[in-house]
């Protein structure tokens, strides 16, 4: 039988937020049960910002699968061949940076299903479905059903055209990119600007019309994610492994390096 993938697409049908963690650093197939057991729902292997080797990070995908949280990638770049390369090998969502149009949504999402809903080239097993002998097309068709295929919202021109992109037969996700987005708006790092805050009710609006699920990365402070969520974004991603370890460390330094002072 197929992995249970449908305890995160019932939390987000409900309403309800699923966490996530950018994976930088991490090369363990272990950081899946990790996090299932802190109580997130999701992870990409950022591989457009992390050195993570590639045969690596398909045992991290594969690894959480098997812990019952969902495996994603972050690809380089929207191109057909980097998206069929990690949905062949375990993630079980791609998110595709830099998504600007529809035209650019749609190549996305037909990159990451199989024939006939996309031109992903059939592989001899679908690994994310399990090693059981199951005629192909079964297995092509539950994986096309239960990919998430996630459009990263990083300029004003994608904010202008979030309708649209939402509107795209097998997007199923739009989420800021916050960083990009303020650089790109010439407002660096100012998460709660008012021009962000009127980006992510755009954003917001147009995935709640289309019937799809809104989230966000990149912000910093309590009070600007209390009013994100409160306009409806859901998919979160928290943080990255490396800031969670660094943030961790140093408040333990300087809680032990207090005691010698003392």
């Amino acid at each position: 039988m197929p992995p249970d993938s449908t305890l995160m697409r019932q939390r987000l049908a409900a309403g309800q937020v699923v966490l996530g963690l950018n994976a930088r650093h991490s090369r363990t197939s272990e950081i899946g049960a990790i996090l299932a057991s802190c109580g997130y729902s999701w992870f990409f292997v950022d591989n457009e910002h992390s050195p993570i080797p590639t045969g690596t990070a398909y045992e991290m995908c594969l690894g959480a699968i098997r812990a019952g949280i969902t495996p994603f990638v972050r690809a380089r770049w929207n191109d057909a061949a980097e998206i069929t390369s990690w949905l062949n090998n375990g993630a079980m969502g791609i998110f595709v940076p830099h998504v600007n149009t529809p035209e650019e949504a749609a190549h996305a999402a037909r990159a990451a299903r199989y024939p006939p809903a996309g031109v992903m080239a059939a592989p001899g097993l679908v690994p994310q479905y399990g090693y059981e002998s199951v005629p192909l097309p079964e297995a092509t068709s539950w994986f096309n059903e239960n990919v998430m295929v996630v459009a990263m919202i990083e300029s004003e021109q994608a904010v202008a055209n979030a309708e649209a992109i939402a509107a795209v037969e097998g997007v199923d996700a739009l989420f800021i990119g916050a960083s990009d987005l303020t650089f790109d708006m010439g407002i660096n790092s100012q998460y709660g600007h008012e021009r962000m805050q009127a980006a992510v009710e755009t954003v917001c609006r147009a995935a709640r019309d289309a019937g799809k699920v809104a989230g966000m990365g990149g912000i910093r402070e309590a009070q600007d994610w209390a009013r994100y969520v409160a306009c409806g974004m859901r998919l979160l991603l928290t943080e990255n492994d490396l800031s969670l370890l660094t943030a961790r460390a140093r408040e333990r330094a300087e809680f032990f390096n207090g005691l010698a002072t003392e």
